[in-house]
């Protein structure tokens, strides 16, 4: 009887032992949640860029587009899509995912395909000099005849992606200068 006691003592004993241990999830203090360091998650639980994308791109392009950051649940990537999407093609990538989760600011890139439909009047696919001046934009019409690298008093949209690739291009390196 005192055998029986004692084995019954113990094996209760490991049963609650176990049971406290195991009711705690995997390791790092999450309770059941997963913890640890969360590889891929940034401080805080929060998901990163590549979850974040995971997670909204229905369609599995590898970009978000606006109606899957419509289902984002707290409404963010929504809310700022415009503003994190720094190219203007209407997606985000995980480029510019990362650059506004880490806080940098990237300058708007000019997309050449938006600024033909917003200042072309005529409807060919190409900007004059008349039509680029109609729409205030200094920069095209101060450097309009650099731009049109064939000289046929048009821009078009290769030579505006050179022109604004050449332009990003220089800021870069502009930076980095002043960095070192």
């Amino acid at each position: 009887m005192k055998n029986y006691k004692l084995n019954l003592s113990i094996t209760i004993f490991a049963y609650l032992l176990s049971f406290g241990v195991f009711a705690q999830g995997p390791g790092g203090g999450q309770g059941g949640r997963g913890g640890g360091n969360g590889q891929g998650q940034q401080r805080g639980g929060k998901p990163d860029a590549s979850e974040i994308l995971s997670m909204l791109d229905t369609n599995n392009d590898d970009k978000i587009d606006k109606e899957e950051a419509s289902n984002d649940k707290r409404g963010k990537i929504a809310e700022d899509f415009d503003e994190i999407d720094t190219n203007d093609d209407d997606l985000i990538d995980l480029e510019e995912l990362k650059a506004s989760l880490s806080g940098r600011k990237e300058p708007k890139k000019v997309s050449p395909e938006k600024l033909i439909k917003e200042i072309d009047d005529d409807g060919n696919g190409k900007l004059n000099a008349l039509e680029v001046a109609a729409k205030g934009n200094q920069v095209l019409t101060d450097k309009f005849s650099d731009i049109d690298t064939n000289e046929d008093s048009e821009l078009d949209e290769e030579e505006l992606k050179a022109f604004f690739e050449k332009e990003d291009n220089s800021t870069k390196k502009s930076k980095r200068k002043k960095r070192d």
